[in-house]
């Protein structure tokens, strides 16, 4: 496994999050569970975004501590190892309550925040 500097493992989460909070954008939840195509995509941004935080060395992981890193790598192998059992009504929960902050976290981590 390829080692990457955290700052592109920052950016990866950024981009994970920022497409999840696209795609369902403007949609109930309702409209999410009655679109596969978009429950995927969701889906497997997430994973991304676990896989992209487990990579993360711990040392610094620990300098931003306000982030729930194991908490995102948790929900990845959740869904990872358990994609029959997904309860899509804590996906929404994450959707709504988790990602906008971690999106602000990671604005401000990778300095996109500040050109903006």
């Amino acid at each position: 496994m390829s080692e990457r500097a955290p700052s592109i493992l920052f950016l990866d989460m950024l981009d994970s999050v920022e497409t999840v909070l696209d795609y369902t954008s403007g949609i109930s939840f309702d409209d999410f569970m009655n679109d596969r195509k978009t429950r995927d995509a969701v889906i497997r941004n997430i994973q991304v975004l676990g896989e992209a935080a487990n990579r993360v060395p711990k040392e610094v992981r620990e300098q931003y501590a306000d982030i729930e890193w194991m908490r995102i790598i948790r929900s990845r192998h959740i869904l990872v190892h358990d994609y029959a059992g997904i309860d899509f009504e804590i996906v929404w929960r994450i959707i709504e309550v988790h990602l906008p902050p971690l999106r602000d976290a990671l604005l401000t981590m990778t300095d996109k925040g500040k050109s903006s």
